[in-house]
């Protein structure tokens, strides 16, 4: 038997005869091994590996022509007197893609010989030896057997048992589990290994005979990659593929689980847009490939495609600039990985809709073995990262006197922060007093499961809240609740698994975010609160009708609330037909349904606007979408090497519905609760998009020798996005691999390689990102507050073009994989190259059309290309002592490469052939002129000039990709105590925030940096003269927002995640009756290092609540 990574089972392979052409294979695959040769030869490194393949099918065989095809398979040299082998027995042997290890254990049980391996030589040496010294009284020995279990205790073959103290010494356990030892010392150590269980030594004294329990452990999650509709080992995967395992994420306190993944992936950028509970994330794979088209990921969690737009419409800014997040309503707890899909040869096989790449999420499922109860609770606090470096009052007042002195004028009557209705001596630090508390984090899981070997299950509870650093009562609960259950028949032929979550989610904010106010009110603005504890508007003295003061605690009574609820289900069913050929189909089924209010009561509003009236807006919303995929699948044997098939279809089907209204006319705001308390209600959204999907797709992956590996994918879409005239496209790939550390002549050279590989891959993906319907004329509804005959009429949204064709993605990669000293140090480096075409534009129309925009493909080319690098190394693997270290960094570029007649397009000033796409053309500034104390620009004529002509004068460039990033990470575990970290690093150019806003001329604060300011003739200043009198101080003022000042060095060092567990001794757990308890702390984003002048150097907003720091402790138990 032999393991299928397509089926995650046990299964033999069956050949096929089929006679191919390999003459062109064999000349391409000797330049790969040139090329290798010639790049690792210079390596001066020494070690060895046992890591060899063999194939043996002897019956009755002289002992020494055994060892001669060892020796002609390995590289390895046998030495021994000639005299041995006239007492050696014949050798019956066959083993398929054996270890050496395991191959001479076979081939030497009953030998009256033992062996030793130093270096590349195999000494054979008589047991006669062993015999003499027992007859000397120099040492027993006896005979050992035993049987190997599982926690069940059902019998585990295929068990290496090794005598720890003569590595020559090993068996393997039969069917039945048992093994043997005979003429061993009386007391020693027997090893037990087996992939997926734990590692166990015992130490035997005068014992005869043992049982041994081996518990199931997550370590094939290193040996196995998850790949699109399947999994391989890794040792033959031909993609360029990252991921984290489950025991990663739980390091982390954090809600979202793609947030987990900042850092740790090279070629993958994850940036928090804001610290509200649910806010959006940043998330592109290898660049920005389309001009104008979504650039985020494919999804797929358990197989089913997981939508990213969220549904909220009327959030305003509650959660930020960036909106809300749909991964917030998945749970982090029960996720077992989470893998990145980044070249054609893993992401071709999803078509059109993983040009961006894909990540796949898979969740937890049950294992056989005793029932297993986990608990696990959290709490903690969270505070924002960073906070601006602002004016405080005294400077303030004369940042503020001074604009008025240089504009030639006295305040006026609305100057309430220097005309002295606002006391002048008086600051706060409105920082600290909107933004400056403390976000209380609590989380609880509970999961069981278990099983035998046919059937497994596990369900799981779990209770999240998080709460916000603005003042008063807000928060964001989550309740979720999942279950999984896999069965195999008996005779193995038949397996079902059915899995589900349900989560839901009540998210409180205020309907704006407040770091706005934060930043930007004066710091001599009123207190908040009136002595009887109402809501201060600061009234102007000697005008009891007229207010001084916006209160921003206001805005704590405009409310935003969204109820969310996640359903996502997924059930398999396959049956093996014949051996190596099984048919199967999975089906899968996701909602989501929204339900938001934003309410606005009249106490949110001062009370001299009484135009203002109070009002409640409603949105309700449901992303609903099912799938079918039929599969088939042959496992078989093909010459020397194993072919895995594969052949499937797609039927997608997604419906999108929205409905958005607003009441007003409420008597009072008790009355904004009942929406039938409003006089009037007025439909403002009401849309419904459906989107449907259909493929074909296919997979052939041949191994050869176990050296040489091709992977053949193709796929033919057809998208409903698209007219008739190109509603089908076919995409393809084509990866190798050359696994040269198992050739012989690369043994003799470079022994001491345990993992060499070359990949190479090139294939299409596409780009169908670009919302419903846009081949048909589109209308909206046009909504008014009198509408003719009390009916709404239509207003036109979109010109036809049944042309539109799909974006499409070449993908190249070169991947190198190498590992030394049985992989203590591995290196993963790849070099990739997309080129994404057939742009889809959207082009201004004249108004004459009636038509806002008409989009349409061009031939535009967009590239990005860099390099991925993946060092990681174990220094330290003692039984008490564990080191691992991690380093990743990516270089990436991207740039457009071709846009046929850009002089002639609406984007003529915004890209330029040879630069990035999202490059910035900006004016440079020059400096302030010392004498007119004025901010001068570089012309296009090359001469300074203060009010520069938009876009004539726009000679700078301002690149906001970031050059490199990348993250390193350690763990070091002692005993039972571990801590591990993360730094992540980037290094960017961004906005930033030194010039403020109307410096001088509005009742707002602004940025220290304003202080160093022009105010005498030959000063020489950051900032230029600030004045009331606009004249001609606006031009250049207007223009510093568009220049590269704005731009500034935005890099970052920060620590990202921090933990520190603790494993109770085992002797304390057996009194508690428990199998494991850990205690553990985490922080996450608690260090930054940056000398960006902004909020944040990751988020770039500094009117959005920054990302929060956090900091939890916690206990896990486990029954």
């Amino acid at each position: 038997m032999n393991y299928c990574y397509q089926c995650n089972e046990d299964r033999p392979y069956y050949p096929i005869r089929q006679n191919v052409q390999t003459t062109k294979l064999i000349k391409y695959l000797l330049m790969m091994k040139l090329i290798v040769l010639c790049t690792i030869i210079s390596l001066q490194i020494t070690a060895a590996t046992f890591a060899q393949q063999i194939t043996l099918n002897y019956k009755n065989a002289p002992l020494r022509e055994v060892l001669q095809s060892i020796r002609k398979q390995t590289g390895y040299y046998f030495f021994f007197s000639s005299e041995y082998l006239e007492k050696a027995s014949p050798v019956s042997v066959s083993v398929t893609d054996a270890t050496l290890e395991n191959t001479l254990a076979v081939v030497f049980k009953g030998q009256p010989f033992e062996y030793v391996i130093k270096g590349k030589m195999i000494t054979i040496k008589p047991v006669e030896k062993l015999a003499a010294d027992k007859a000397g009284g120099i040492v027993s020995v006896i005979t050992v057997r035993g049987k190997v279990t599982d926690e069940e205790g059902n019998p585990l073959p295929g068990v290496s048992v090794i005598l720890k103290e003569k590595n020559s010494k090993m068996d393997i356990t039969d069917q039945q589990g048992n093994f043997s030892f005979e003429d061993i010392p009386d007391k020693g150590t027997l090893l037990f290994r087996m992939i997926g269980r734990e590692t166990k030594e015992v130490t035997y004294e005068n014992t005869t005979s043992l049982t041994i329990v081996l518990k199931e452990t997550d370590a094939d999650l290193k040996e196995i990659q998850i790949v699109a509709y399947g999994k391989v080992a890794k040792e033959y995967a031909t993609s360029n593929i990252n991921g984290i395992s489950a025991a990663e994420i739980a390091t982390q306190p954090v809600n979202d689980p793609i947030l987990a993944l900042s850092g740790r992936v090279p070629g993958l950028i994850v940036q928090q847009t804001g610290g509200a509970p649910g806010s959006a994330l940043n998330v592109v794979i290898q660049g920005y490939n389309s001009i104008s088209n979504g650039n985020g990921p494919f999804y797929v969690v358990d197989g089913m495609p997981y939508p990213v737009n969220n549904l909220g419409t009327i959030s305003g800014t509650a959660y930020g600039y960036g909106g809300g997040n749909n991964f917030s309503y998945i749970n982090p707890a029960d996720i077992e990985s989470i893998e990145i899909l980044k070249d054609a040869d893993a992401t071709a096989i999803y078509g059109s809709r993983a040009a961006n790449g894909a990540i796949l999420i898979t969740t937890k499922k049950g294992k056989s073995g005793k029932t297993v109860i986990d608990i696990r609770s959290q709490t903690g606090w969270g505070k924002i990262t960073r906070k601006l470096d602002l004016l405080n009052t005294t400077q303030y007042i004369a940042l503020r006197k001074e604009a008025y002195k240089n504009g030639g004028n006295a305040p006026g009557p609305g100057d309430y922060d220097i005309n002295g209705v606002w006391d002048q001596n008086r600051y706060t630090n409105w920082q600290n007093v909107l933004v400056g508390g403390t976000a209380q984090f609590s989380d609880i899981q509970a999961s069981i499961s278990g099983g035998n070997t046919n059937t497994q299950f596990r369900t799981a509870i779990g209770f999240n809240r998080q709460t916000t650093v603005y003042p008063g009562d807000l928060n964001d609960k989550k309740v979720n609740l999942t279950f999984n259950i896999n069965h195999l028949s008996t005779n193995q032929q038949l397996k079902f698994n059915l899995s589900g979550t349900y989560l839901h989610d009540n998210n409180r904010l205020y309907a704006m975010d407040l770091m706005t106010a934060a930043v930007t009110l004066a710091p001599n603005a009123p207190k908040l609160y009136n002595d009887d504890g109402t809501l201060n508007w600061e009234k102007v003295p000697n005008n009891p009708t007229a207010y001084s003061f916006d209160n921003p605690l206001a805005a704590m009574n405009m409310k935003y609330n969204a109820k969310t609820y996640n359903l996502l289900g997924n059930a398999m069913i396959g049956y093996e037909i014949i051996p190596g050929l099984e048919i199967k189909s999975t089906f899968g089924y996701n909602r989501i349904t929204n339900d938001e209010t934003n309410v606005s009561p009249q106490s949110s509003f001062r009370p001299d606007k009484t135009f203002l009236k109070r009002s409640v807006t409603y949105g309700s919303g449901a992303i609903s979408s099912y799938i079918i995929e039929p599969q088939l699948t042959y496992v078989g044997k093909l010459f020397q090497g194993h072919f895995d098939a594969l052949l499937g279809g797609t039927f997608q089907d997604n419906n999108n519905a929205r409905t958005t209204y607003n009441a007003t006319g409420f008597s009072t705001d008790e009355q904004l609760k009942n929406v039938q308390s409003a006089t009037s209600i007025t439909l403002t959204g009401n849309t419904t998009f459906r989107y449907r999907y259909s493929a074909i797709f296919g997979r052939l992956n041949y191994r050869y020798n176990d050296r040489y590996v091709i992977n053949l994918t193709a796929r033919r879409d057809g998208s409903s996005r698209f007219g008739p005239e190109s509603l089908f496209n076919s995409f393809y790939s084509v990866g190798g691999a050359w696994l040269f550390n198992k050739e012989h002549f690369i043994n003799k050279i470079l022994p001491w390689l345990s993992t060499g590989k070359l990949r190479i891959s090139y294939g299409t993906t596409g780009n169908d990102q670009i919302g419903e319907y846009g081949f048909l004329n589109l209308y909206d509804v046009y909504y008014t507050d009198i509408p003719y005959q009390n009916t709404s009429g239509l207003i036109v949204n979109g010109f036809s073009n049944p042309y539109l064709q799909w974006e499409e993605t070449r993908k190249l990669n070169f991947g190198l994989d190498l590992g030394i000293l049985d992989d203590a140090i591995t290196l993963t480096s790849n070099f990739f190259r997309n080129r994404s075409s057939n742009q889809l534009l959207n082009d201004n129309v004249p108004a004459y059309t009636g038509f806002p925009i008409f989009r349409r493909n061009l031939p535009a080319t967009v590239q990005n290309s860099g390099w991925e690098f993946l060092l990681a190394a174990s220094p330290f693997k003692a039984k008490k002592v564990q080191w691992s270290t991690s380093l990743n960094l990516t270089i990436p570029r991207n740039k457009l490469v071709d846009y046929p007649n850009l002089q002639g397009s609406n984007n003529f000033n915004q890209f330029i052939i040879g630069q990035p796409t999202n490059i910035i053309r900006t004016f440079h500034l020059i400096g302030v002129n010392p004498e007119t104390g004025l901010f001068e620009y570089l012309g296009s004529d090359g001469k300074p000039t203060s009010s520069p002509a938009d876009p004539t004068d726009k000679t700078a460039l301002v690149n906001v990709n970031p050059k490199f990033y990348g993250g390193f990470y350690n763990s070091v575990t002692y005993k039972g105590l571990n801590i591990n970290f993360l730094f992540q690093f980037v290094k960017q150019t961004g906005v930033n925030y030194k010039f403020g806003r109307a410096p001088g001329v509005q009742m707002l604060n602004q940025p220290s940096s304003l202080l160093d300011r022009w105010q005498h003739t030959g000063d020489h200043a950051l900032f230029q003269k600030i004045s009331t009198n606009f004249g001609e101080i606006l031009d250049p003022l207007l223009a510093i927002g568009s220049s590269d000042a704005a731009y500034s060095d935005a890099s970052y060092i920060r620590l990202k995640n921090v933990s520190l567990s603790y494993n109770l001794p085992e002797h304390w757990m057996k009194k508690a009756r428990l199998s494991q308890a850990r205690i553990f702390v985490q922080g996450q984003n608690l260090l930054t290092f940056t000398n960006y002048f902004g909020s944040d150097p990751e988020s770039q907003l500094s009117a959005t609540l920054p990302p929060l720091k956090l900091f939890t402790t916690g206990v896990q138990l486990t029954l």
